[in-house]
């Protein structure tokens, strides 16, 4: 019985090491991005299944010599992957910036879960939070009725809430105008891309909203990662500091949420402060950072936290910034491949596009 044991534990060992390693491939297809998410808990369940392995005698001498191998090249990965968003690593922003309250943007970024009927909670932590830019995602028509009650508190909303893709409605709620606005729909994607010049006090500042739709269910992930390279790259060519908000639906480890950190020469609040989960809220132990508040240089960090739950599968994240320059920020260069690999997604997102319209 226990060398039966000891034999299922390799096989599920074996099974979760390829399965850490898989996203090393440089593709869009689904169930391979999809792997990408779950890190914290593969290398978890790495370790437990391991240690089982080890402990009923394991499997033969040659079988777990060649799986602790394969298990410490798995771990390793991991380690790559997570050691940014671990409390030891580097800090992007030291989140010490202090300014007048005529030079702090404050930014909430909530997703309500649609099916969530909550709408109190909702109210109450923008009224508790006071924030001077508020994303609002997964919103529907009945949303829409119920966020109403925020009209009076803010002096400029946008929306859009797309007839098909109703798990992806935006509302954003704005205390300072917007010198030019727009929902866009890049490369075709029925998601939409909120597209802001604010007009704050202190200055301007370029603002995208992004809710892109995950990889899933034989849905790749070309148009979630174009919409966040193409995002970072138009963040890049502004002149004025740019900052991006949203549920990006990809950790902040995933290949392409660090290629857009890189070549948009994004600062993350979350590098040297630990994962901050802010999804989900519903599960106590799948978890990792969806909701993301990101900036250029230009912004610097007085304060970033994740919120209580509001009846969500999302935790509500904040970000309190001064426009100013800070010392002490650092941004991660761009690797020699990073802008051909993101044309290449972008290029294959306007295929899709087209093919799309074709038909």
């Amino acid at each position: 019985m226990r060398q039966a044991i000891a034999v299922i534990a390799g096989i599920l060992l074996a099974l979760l090491c390829i399965a850490s390693l898989l996203p090393l491939v440089e593709t869009d297809i689904w169930w391979i991005r999809y792997l990408d998410f779950p890190r914290m808990q593969f290398a978890a369940g790495i370790v437990l299944v391991w240690i089982v392995m080890v402990a009923l005698g394991g499997i033969g001498h040659g079988a777990a010599r060649w799986l602790t191998v394969l298990a410490i090249a798995a771990l390793a990965y991991h380690g790559w992957r997570l050691w940014p968003y671990q409390p030891m690593a580097a800090k992007m922003d030291p989140g010490t910036a202090t300014c007048a309250p005529e030079e702090r943007l404050s930014v909430l970024v909530a997703n309500v879960q649609r099916s969530n009927r909550q709408a109190e909670e909702v109210i109450a932590l923008a009224r508790a939070q006071d924030p001077d830019l508020f994303f609002v995602l997964e919103t529907n028509g009945w949303w829409d009725e119920a966020l109403q009650a925020l009209d009076a508190d803010y002096a400029h909303h946008l929306q859009d809430i797309p007839s098909d893709a109703t798990y992806y409605g935006m509302h954003v709620f704005s205390r300072h105008p917007f010198t030019s606005s727009e929902m866009r729909f890049p490369f075709g994607a029925d998601t939409p891309l909120f597209d802001g010049m604010l007009d704050h006090p202190a200055g301007q500042v370029r603002v995208f909203g992004l809710h892109p739709r995950p990889p899933h269910y034989f849905q790749p992930s070309t148009l979630r990662d174009a919409t966040m390279l193409q995002a970072a790259i138009e963040a890049r060519d502004e002149p004025r500091p740019t900052l991006l908000a949203g549920d990006f639906n990809a950790a902040s480890w995933e290949r392409t949420a660090r290629r857009t950190l890189r070549l948009g020469e994004l600062i993350d609040p979350r590098a040297g402060r630990g994962p901050m989960v802010s999804f989900d809220a519903n599960s106590w132990w799948m978890k990792w950072p969806l909701d993301q508040i990101l900036w250029q240089r230009g912004l610097a960090m007085a304060d970033f936290t994740v919120l209580p739950g509001i009846g969500s599968d999302h935790y509500p994240v904040r970000a309190d910034l001064c426009l100013a320059q800070a010392p002490g920020q650092r941004i991660v260069p761009a690797n020699e491949g990073d802008p051909a690999e993101a044309e290449a997604t972008l290029e294959k997102a306007r295929a899709m596009r087209d093919a799309a319209f074709d038909g």
